[in-house]
């Protein structure tokens, strides 16, 4: 069997560069749908991140906050409607965790001691105290009702998502001066 050089046409050439593109598109496809998913991955974890240190420094705030001052015993003058140092008075600061600047040192707070702090955040997460209820006197024999605060507490992951946590806690007055 004799096959002629003058009958051949190319048909698998062209098949076979078909099937190449065919094949690189699919490729291009399997990489950009990889890229996506470990894009989705670390936001995820960035936010997991920042949710787990807002939650951190929120603990850290109920357990440090009230065993001294400004809570024992209560001082209201240190509750301005500027929120220095992070403590806020309502009703005017009502409205101040969603516009704080929360970068600013003197107008959040942090963890109690530098120990607790998370290593391997690039902003360590702040927090705000707002006092929603101060105490007051119920009758004139000097008994006071409890205060109620707010703790809000942000936590940022290193990717830039950030989480809010807030937590409502009532106060005891140690003393029978109330507001």
């Amino acid at each position: 069997m004799v096959i002629t050089r003058a009958r051949q046409q190319g048909a698998i050439l062209i098949t076979a560069l078909i099937f190449l593109v065919v094949l690189t598109m699919f490729v291009l496809a399997m990489v950009r749908s990889g890229t996506l998913e470990e894009r989705m991955a670390r936001n995820a974890r960035d936010q997991q991140v920042a949710l787990q240190a807002a939650e951190a420094v929120l603990r850290d705030a109920e357990s440090s906050l009230f065993a001294g001052a400004p809570f024992d015993p209560y001082d209201s003058s240190r509750f301005t409607v500027t929120c220095d140092a992070g403590l806020c008075r309502q009703p005017d600061a009502a409205s101040s965790w969603r516009d704080i600047d929360w970068s600013s040192d003197t107008l959040t707070r942090t963890f109690a001691s530098a120990a607790s702090q998370i290593a391997a955040l690039d902003a360590q997460p702040r927090y705000i105290v707002e006092i929603v209820s101060a105490p007051f006197r119920t009758s004139s024999a000097g008994q006071c009702e409890h205060g109620l605060a707010r703790i809000t507490a942000r936590g940022q992951g290193n990717g830039g998502a950030a989480a809010f946590v807030q937590s409502t806690v009532r106060f005891r007055v140690f003393t029978n001066i109330c507001d």
